[in-house]
C-alpha cells in the first residue's frame, strides 16, 4: 500500500513534505536539519514510516509509533533552544488483517525566527526550498532577524505615564552631551519612548529618576591579585537605578581606581592611562544596552584586577550560545537586544547609531601588543570584555585567562597549546587556520609538534573536512573559566 492511496490531498515531497522509513538513530541531524527548514519558512510535514523513494508504507506497531513519538519529542527539546510547535497524528490502515499506523507530524512555522538547531553546541540554521534542506545564507539570516525576532523587552508597553519632571537626569545627561540642547518631546516620541497616548514604554522607566528596578544592578570589585581566588578584595561597591547614573557609577568608580601613568618617548612624555577613555566609555555603553533586563537575579560585573578590567553583562549575543575567547570582535554575529534603549544613548551622543562601538574599542588598543588586546568571550548566557591595563607590563594572555583544562597537572603544554585550545573552542579549525591566528609556518613539524599532542591526549578531537583535518577543543576535558 502507498501514502497516495492512504491520503487524499497526499503532493509528493516538495519544500513542505518530507518522507522517512523511520528517524535514523545515528545520523539524527539529516531530519533534525528539515525541522529547522520548516520552522524558518512556512512550516511543512513529516510523514513517518513511510519510504521517502516510492511512498510505500512500512507504519509501526502501537509499540513503536509510542516509541517514535517519544524520541521525535525528545530530540526536539534536546537540539533546539526555541519550542517548535509541533502536532502529531496516528494514522491507521490495514495489511494482512492487522492494523499498522504511519505518524503525520505537522511543523508550524516559528513566530520568532531564525530558529536555531545545535548540534554539539554549534548553532546552525537551515532553510527549506524546493524539496531541499541547505544552510541559511548570511543574507537569509539577517532577513529573519530583522524580520521575525522576538519583540524586545524596551519596546513594550506599560500604563505609566510619561512626565517630564520624572526625568530630570536623563534631561541633564543630554544637555552635557549636546552642547547644552534641550532634550525635547518631540525628540523622545521619534524614538518610541512613549506611545500616542504618552504611556511609557519598560525601556524608557529604566532612565527615570525613580527607577529602582532590581534588574539595573551594577556590582563593582577591586582586586590586589590578577584572579578572585586570592580573596583579596580592595573595594566594592553596588548600584541599583536608572540607566544614565548606572553608567556614571561605572565609569567614576573605574576611573578612581585605575592608574595613571606616562611613557617616555625619545622627545616628549606621552600620558597613559589604564583603560582609553573612549573604549571605556564604549564598552560600559554596551553593557547597558545589551543587558538582557529580562533575567531575574542578574547583574552586571565590573571586575578590576591588577593587570585588567572585565565587564561582563547578563545575555548573551545573536548566535545565543558560547563563544570562545577571541580578539576578533568581527567574528560573531550580533545584534541590537534594546532597541529603544539604544536609541536613547545614541539621542544624547553616548553611543553611535551606526553600532561601531566594537570597532571604537579595537581603535583605542590598535598600538597594543597581543597581551594588551582586549578580547571577548560569552559564556554560561554572560557576555564579557576583557580589558588589559595599559599600564601594567605583564599584559593578559587570553589562553590563560579563559580556559579550564581537567587536571591540567597531569598535561605536558607547548607554548602554543592553550592559545590552540583557546582559538578551537567553538568552532572546528583546519591547521591552516591555527597556523594563521599563530603566525606560523603550515608544516608538517607543526603538526607532529604541536597538534598530535594534544589529539593524543583527548584535548583535540580531529574530524575530516573535504580532504583537510579539522581540529575543535574537547568540551568534556576543557571549559571556559
Amino acid at each position: 500500500m502507498h501514502l497516495y492511496e492512504l491520503i487524499d490531498d497526499f503532493r509528493p515531497e516538495d519544500a513542505q513534505v518530507e518522507c522517512k522509513r523511520r528517524l535514523n538513530r545515528e545520523n539524527f541531524k539529516g531530519w533534525l536539519k528539515t525541522v529547522d527548514g520548516f520552522a524558518n519558512k512556512s512550516g511543512g510535514v513529516f510523514y513517518l514510516g513511510v519510504e521517502d523513494k516510492n511512498y510505500e508504507l512500512n507504519g509501526y506497531d502501537l509499540g513503536e509509533l509510542d516509541n517514535e513519538k517519544l524520541y521525535f519529542s525528545q530530540m526536539l527539546s534536546n537540539h533546539f533552544k526555541t519550542t517548535i510547535g509541533t502536532q502529531m497524528e496516528a494514522i491507521p490502515y490495514e495489511v494482512r488483517g492487522k492494523t499498522r499506523y504511519i505518524l503525520k507530524i505537522k511543523i508550524f512555522e516559528s513566530a520568532y525566527k531564525p530558529v536555531f538547531l545545535y548540534i554539539d553546541n554549534d548553532p546552525l540554521v537551515y532553510v527549506r526550498n524546493d524539496g531541499k534542506t541547505t544552510p541559511a545564507t548570511s543574507e537569509n539570516i539577517y532577513f529573519m532577524a530583522k524580520n521575525y525576532a522576538y519583540p524586545s523587552f524596551d519596546i513594550q508597553p506599560t500604563d505609566i505615564p510619561f512626565r517630564k519632571e520624572d526625568f530630570t537626569k536623563l534631561y541633564d545627561f543630554y544637555k552635557k552631551r549636546n552642547d547644552n540642547g534641550e532634550l525635547t518631546e518631540k525628540l523622545l516620541g521619534s524614538i518610541g519612548f512613549f506611545d500616542g497616548e504618552f504611556h511609557l514604554k519598560k525601556g524608557a522607566t529604566l532612565f527615570s529618576d525613580k527607577c529602582a528596578d532590581d534588574n539595573t544592578l551594577i556590582h563593582c570589585n577591586t582586586f590586589n591579585s590578577n584572579t578572585r581566588g586570592d580573596n583579596w578584595v580592595v573595594d566594592t561597591q553596588d548600584f541599583k537605578g536608572n540607566l544614565t547614573d548606572g553608567f556614571k557609577f561605572m565609569y567614576d568608580y573605574i576611573n578612581k581606581q585605575m592608574n595613571h601613568g606616562f611613557i617616555k618617548t625619545e622627545f616628549s612624555r606621552e600620558d597613559v592611562t589604564s583603560y582609553p577613555p573612549r573604549a571605556l566609555t564604549e564598552a560600559l555603553i554596551n553593557a547597558l544596552v545589551h543587558r538582557d533586563y529580562t533575567l531575574d537575579g542578574t547583574q552586571i560585573s565590573v571586575d578590576i584586577f591588577k593587570n585588567r578590567l572585565t565587564i561582563t553583562s547578563p545575555g548573551s549575543l545573536f548566535e545565543k550560545n558560547d563563544i570562545a575567547p577571541t580578539y576578533h570582535f568581527d567574528s560573531f554575529l550580533s545584534t541590537r537586544r534594546n532597541k529603544l534603549i539604544c536609541d536613547v544613548f545614541v539621542l544624547c551622543k553616548a553611543m553611535e547609531a551606526r553600532g561601531t562601538g566594537f570597532e571604537k574599542i579595537l581603535k583605542e588598543y590598535e598600538k597594543a601588543d597581543d597581551s594588551h588586546k582586549p578580547f571577548v568571550f560569552s559564556k554560561n548566557n554572560q557576555f564579557t570584555i576583557v580589558m588589559p591595563d595599559l599600564t601594567n607590563e605583564e599584559g593578559v594572555d587570553i589562553s590563560d585567562e579563559c580556559l579550564t583544562v581537567v587536571n591540567e597537572n597531569q598535561y605536558r603544554f607547548s607554548k602554543y597549546s592553550k592559545k590552540i585550545l583557546a582559538f578551537c573552542y567553538g568552532k572546528q579549525r583546519t591547521i591552516r587556520e591555527i597556523t594563521e591566528e599563530l603566525n606560523l609556518s603550515n608544516s608538517t613539524y607543526f603538526k607532529q609538534e604541536f597538534l598530535n599532542p594534544l589529539v593524543e591526549s583527548g584535548l583535540l578531537t580531529s574530524a575530516k573536512i573535504g580532504n583537510a583535518l579539522a581540529y575543535r577543543t574537547n568540551h568534556d576535558k576543557v571549559s571556559l573559566s
